[in-house]
């Protein structure tokens, strides 16, 4: 049984680092699949040759699409989609885009997907340790002795016991190409980066229609009803959309 556990233990790990893997090799974003038109999204506006068309997405389908939780973390999901005219390029970049809730609501940016990760890493972090302190931590099967008095030579006594206690680090860093290991804070960052990424909206220059999530930051309005008007800012164009809030549950 004890083995058999080890086995499943040892798959599971297996297959949680050939996924990260894979996320890795993806490189950029891909987006998401643009809508077939402009037309197919709630709202849409053209200026200097390139069209910019958008969605607001609902609390309920957000928490279907990831598996971050960005409800929680207090983020606005939009699809967006940008349709080159034929001949014309769009130098597309997340920063670009500002986000304004209602009529007098703050302005907001688009927030990257690292800087989402980064602030939830900073969220559930444990409190920060001197590289040399020691770690301690549960085992079934190796643990480390430290202070025990020995009668015969007086002196007290350390090292390294196979039985059920715990074990002892050094809290020295890790090889730096390491995946951060299972479980961790640091790599819960990383693949929780890599999925916002993943479905982000590509950067880069464009000259196809293109689609994918951007990530706004909820402002102290919280208007659910109000209009959200989504601007996107360029060295060619200045688009700006009237996206309409999603439908009431």
């Amino acid at each position: 049984m004890i083995a058999e556990a080890h086995m499943a233990g040892a798959l599971k790990q297996y297959f949680v680092l050939a996924a990260a893997a894979m996320l890795m090799q993806a490189g950029a974003a891909d987006g998401i699949r643009p809508r077939p038109s402009a037309s197919d999204y709630p709202a849409h506006e053209t200026a200097g040759g390139i069209t910019v068309a958008a969605a607001a997405i609902p609390a309920d389908q957000v928490r279907k699409l990831f598996a971050t939780d960005l409800n929680k973390a207090g983020y606005l999901v939009f699809e967006v989609a940008v349709y080159p005219e034929q001949g014309k390029t769009a130098d597309l970049d997340s920063g670009d885009f500002m986000l304004k809730i209602g009529s007098d609501g703050d302005v907001i940016r688009a927030a990257s997907p690292q800087a989402i990760a980064s602030a939830a890493q900073r969220k559930n972090a444990p409190p920060a340790k001197n590289p040399h302190d020691v770690n301690v931590y549960p085992t079934a099967e190796v643990g480390y002795e430290s202070g025990a008095y020995d009668p015969v030579t007086g002196r007290r006594t350390h090292g390294w016991y196979t039985a059920a206690g715990v074990g002892v680090g050094s809290g020295q860093p890790q090889d730096p190409n390491a995946p951060p290991p299972s479980g961790s804070t640091d790599r819960d960052q990383w693949i929780m980066r890599r999925e916002l990424e993943d479905k982000a909206l590509p950067a880069g220059k464009v000259t196809q229609a293109v689609a994918g999530y951007l990530y706004f930051p909820q402002s102290a309005s919280k208007n659910r009803t109000a209009l959200y008007q989504l601007n996107w800012f360029s060295d060619t164009a200045k688009v700006s959309v009237a996206v309409p809030p999603p439908p009431a549950k």
